[in-house]
C-alpha cells in the first residue's frame, strides 16, 4: 500500500521530469526514468523511445521552454506497479501551448520512485453539448 512518503516522492519525481526535460538537465535523467524506460511520444510524430539514451537524443533538440503537470492521480496495483494519469501544458518556443495527459508506469527501484512507462497524448480542442 502506498504511503504519505511514497505519494510524495512520486509526485516529486513527476515533477523533475518538467525540470530535466524543460532545463535539458540530462544528468538527471535517470533520477526520472529507468533505464529500459519506454515513452510513447503522441503528438503529430507518435514515436516510440526505448532508453534513457535514445529520450534525451530525442529531446535535445526540442524547443519546449517550460512543463505544467498536474491533476496527478495514482493507482496501485497488487504487484506494487503505480499507474499515473495526470494533464499537462507545454510551452513551445513557437507556436501555441499544448495541453495533453500523461498515461504512466511508476515503479519502486533501489534508487527510489522512476518512471518506466509513457505515453503522452496530446489533446486537441473539444466541444461537448
Amino acid at each position: 500500500m502506498l504511503t504519505a512518503d511514497d505519494h510524495i516522492a512520486i509526485h516529486q519525481t513527476l515533477a523533475d521530469y518538467g525540470h530535466v526535460v524543460d532545463d535539458h538537465d540530462w544528468d538527471r535523467a535517470e533520477d526520472v526514468f529507468t533505464t529500459d524506460v519506454v515513452f510513447e511520444t503522441g503528438g503529430s510524430d507518435g514515436r516510440v523511445l526505448h532508453g534513457v539514451a535514445d529520450i534525451v537524443a530525442t529531446f535535445k533538440g526540442r524547443n519546449m521552454y517550460a512543463h505544467v503537470t498536474t491533476n496527478t492521480t495514482l493507482r496501485e496495483e497488487a504487484d506494487g506497479l503505480v499507474h499515473a494519469h495526470s494533464k499537462f501544458v507545454g510551452f513551445p518556443n513557437e507556436g501555441p501551448p499544448v495541453t495533453g495527459d500523461y498515461h504512466d508506469e511508476i515503479v519502486r527501484t533501489a534508487a527510489g520512485w522512476r518512471l518506466r512507462y509513457r505515453r503522452a497524448e496530446v489533446r486537441a480542442r473539444k466541444f461537448f453539448d
